[in-house]
């Protein structure tokens, strides 16, 4: 029986050009700040490093793991980007997604499980004008462990109070955000964004 629905952030509960641009260019400037290198040097040596490492592990690394390599703390690139931009410029409120998630909480606990910083994650929540209806909001800074980590996984799970076999992982990055709850033994969701939330809610009503 599924009691708690652990939603991924970005890309998932929302879809934004401009804020993935945003994140991009934060993460440039961050480089170009440690390294002492204009900003088109650090993205050239971003975008290469990442392309290197979606070859060689399948899917595309994110920009913190890739500053990570770089010798930009965790810490460092998140302060970057919470003084870079403020996602509330550019993210919409959305009827439809409160719609569909107070639907699926009058079922089951909802929970953020996302990599971003809790200062980003706050904004991008409070832009979509859902931030009521999660009873807990993990990012990096709840336990200093990012996806795909399973630690991640498992630590949220004790934290909500249940069972591995009580989550279901929602999220748009299969190897990312899906494997790993997947192997804890948790079941899992894959969407495009958060249209695709309404097939979940749809598939949830079928379940007695």
């Amino acid at each position: 029986m599924i009691k708690v629905i652990l939603f991924d952030l970005d890309g998932t509960l929302y879809s934004s050009a401009d804020v993935q641009k945003k994140f991009a260019e934060a993460a440039y400037h961050a480089l170009a700040k440690t390294k002492k290198i204009r900003i088109a040097q650090a993205q050239s040596l971003i975008e290469e490093t990442r392309a290197q490492l979606k070859a060689k592990h399948g899917f595309a690394v994110p920009y913190t793991l890739t500053l990570v390599r770089f010798g930009v703390s965790v810490e460092e690139w998140h302060k970057a980007n919470i003084d870079y931009f403020d996602p509330r410029d550019y993210i919409s409120a959305n009827g439809e997604l409160r719609k569909m998630l107070l639907h699926l909480k009058k079922r089951c606990r909802l929970a953020i499980l996302t990599n971003n910083n809790e200062v980003q994650a706050g904004r991008i929540l409070q832009a979509l004008r859902v931030e009521d209806l999660f009873d807990r909001v993990f990012t990096y800074n709840s336990f200093r462990t990012m996806k795909p980590n399973p630690q991640f996984f498992g630590k949220a799970a004790k934290a909500m109070a249940v069972a591995p076999g009580e989550c279901l992982v929602v999220g748009d990055r299969y190897s990312v955000d899906l494997i790993p709850a997947q192997n804890l033994g948790m079941q899992i969701y894959e969407v495009r964004g958060p249209d695709d939330i309404s097939k979940l809610v749809t598939a949830l009503r079928s379940v007695a």
